[in-house]
């Protein structure tokens, strides 16, 4: 069988011709959760010791390797006390870190059901009062989609997309300016190449975030249509419309198989392009930071003018895979809270429609 691809979806050049999620989704969605107003403000004061205590390790680390380790070499008898104790205050703060994040993580389940309780709840009972033209206007499959299919998408959305996202932007800001108190030129260095790979990373993204879009609509749409095969398949029977059924699964199918295609095809691309950049400025910021901290070049930091050390190199090379690696995971995420939207936008419609 020839592949079927939509008029909407051409195969190359342009983008889908899509509706978006509507204006004020995002109003409506913080509405609903803002009945679990003080857990929100837990969750951020946790993501906000979470991202200040990974740049305090990996500045903490500077100071272990150039006042700690350093000093010990060549040393006969090396008195281990200080590093020990050194050893334990950077443990102490790693674990502050992972507890934060322990506890916004089992706080965003409890929020992540409590709203989608609510929406879920809202909508049954709207649903009771819609008149019967809604049904006759929307296939029994695609109201359950929005029972099913989006709220799985919000709610992954809720309890995962979203508090990453605002993760790994604190991560990002706590890194940039941990890295300006070590370093203002290799950070301006490194702000350079970020610019370079947001505009990579957005013309990955913007294409992806369309198609995810379409998919999410698209599902809706098959799964409406073999809900309604489902229940008047004996009428099917009784009029052979067999192949004309099987004719308008197989298009709707592949639209639905196009747009996931392509949605997983750009969106999968891009931790890995993330990440090889990552490692090629991780070489980069090895090879000048040393070759300045040999060459005795003044290093300027908020902390003063230096020498690059041993310690602050290592230091800053930590903190620039933490400024790099999240950007790749606000553009991962983001196309999941776009998908999200979505699929909230269509459950608001639900919510919307004329009792």
């Amino acid at each position: 069988m020839s592949k079927v691809v939509s008029k909407d979806y051409p195969k190359a050049g342009g983008k889908p011709q899509i509706q978006r999620f509507k204006p004020g989704t995002i109003k409506r969605l913080f509405s609903f959760m803002a009945v679990y107003k003080t857990q929100l403000i837990f969750v951020v004061i946790s993501i906000v010791i979470s991202a200040a205590a990974g740049s305090a390790s990996a500045l903490f680390l500077q100071t272990l390797i150039d006042n700690y380790i350093v000093p010990l070499l060549g040393q006969t008898h090396p008195v281990l006390t200080g590093l020990f104790q050194a050893i334990l205050f950077m443990g102490f703060i790693y674990v502050i870190g992972v507890l934060a994040t322990l506890f916004y993580n089992r706080m965003m389940v409890v929020i992540e059901q409590g709203t989608l309780k609510l929406i879920r709840d809202k909508m049954f009972t709207h649903m009771q009062t819609l008149p019967i033209r809604y049904f006759d206007t929307h296939t029994h499959g695609d109201v359950m989609s929005r029972y099913t299919n989006d709220t799985d998408t919000l709610r992954q959305a809720i309890s995962q997309s979203m508090p990453q996202m605002f993760s790994s932007l604190m991560s990002v800001i706590a890194a940039f300016f941990s890295m300006l108190y070590l370093s203002v030129g290799l950070t301006a260095f490194v702000a350079a190449f970020a610019f370079v790979l947001l505009k990579i990373i957005k013309a990955i993204v913007g294409r992806s975030g369309t198609f995810f879009i379409k998919q999410q609509q698209s599902m809706g749409d098959v799964n409406g249509y073999i809900e309604e095969m489902i229940n008047g398949q004996k009428v099917v029977k009784v009029f052979c419309h067999e192949e004309e059924a099987e004719k308008d699964f197989d298009k709707k199918n592949e639209e639905l198989c196009y747009c996931s295609t392509e949605a997983n095809k750009y969106g999968n691309i891009t931790m890995p392009v993330v990440g090889s950049l990552g490692y090629m400025l991780y070489v980069l910021i090895a090879v000048i930071g040393g070759a300045a901290g040999i060459a005795g070049i003044p290093n300027l930091g908020f902390a003063g003018v230096s020498t690059l050390s041993i310690g602050m190199i290592i230091s800053f090379l930590i903190l620039s895979r933490s400024f790099i690696n999240p950007i790749g995971q606000i553009s991962m995420q983001f196309n999941m809270v776009i998908m999200a939207l979505a699929g909230a936008s269509r459950l608001f419609d639900l919510l919307r429609s004329e009792e």
